[in-house]
């Protein structure tokens, strides 16, 4: 039995005028659907927060799409969709920026107290964990140079309130030895 030859541009045509009928854009119905619109089939793989802090961390680490879409065994253009459907980066000339404003809680060691807050910028955590670090080597040294970037120094969590770090070496003792682990959970998406 002989087949006869597929006409392409007639299959496409009717794909084209199917999801046109649907509602649907040319770009969804070609399966390319544009950044914000559904597409036609959804993704197998569930999303969860861990993977996309994954993604974000290794486009921070490398710098570029490709270098992150490889550590994160993803192609590019999956990773590219992901990040400006979730707002976690955005395209500023020829470089990623990094817009995550996902809501994190987060310990800090601030006004001479060590608190659970809720953070939704990138740069306040990351801060938080530069201290956090430095907290942690001074008191294994007890070496009060650890401490010196961050006088004076303050953090604004997700309701606005500012809060001075915490930078006194007493107050630092006496929170270490009141039996707080600080340090034993760096920081949890909350959703």
């Amino acid at each position: 039995m002989t087949r006869l030859p597929r006409n392409y541009s007639a299959e496409y045509a009717r794909r084209i005028e199917r999801a046109l009928a649907r509602g649907l854009s040319r770009s969804q119905a070609r399966g390319h659907a544009k950044t914000g619109e559904p597409t036609l089939r959804p993704g197998k793989v569930a999303i969860d927060n861990a993977y996309l802090s994954t993604a974000v961390t290794a486009l921070n680490r490398n710098g570029t799409l490709a270098g992150a879409a490889r550590e994160t065994r993803i192609s590019p253009e999956r990773l590219r969709r992901l990040l400006q459907d979730h707002n976690l980066a955005s395209r500023q000339g020829r470089r990623w920026q990094i817009t995550d404003s996902r809501l994190r809680q987060m310990t800090a060691v601030v006004d001479g107290r060590v608190a659970r807050l809720h953070f939704d910028s990138f740069e306040a955590t990351s801060l938080l964990g530069q201290h956090l670090n430095a907290i942690r080597r001074f008191l294994e040294s007890n070496d009060p140079d650890h401490l010196r970037p961050f006088i004076g120094r303050s953090v604004t969590d997700a309701s606005g309130v500012a809060h001075t770090l915490e930078t006194d070496p007493n107050t630092l003792y006496r929170l270490a030895h009141a039996g707080n682990d600080v340090f034993e959970q760096i920081y949890r998406f909350v959703q």
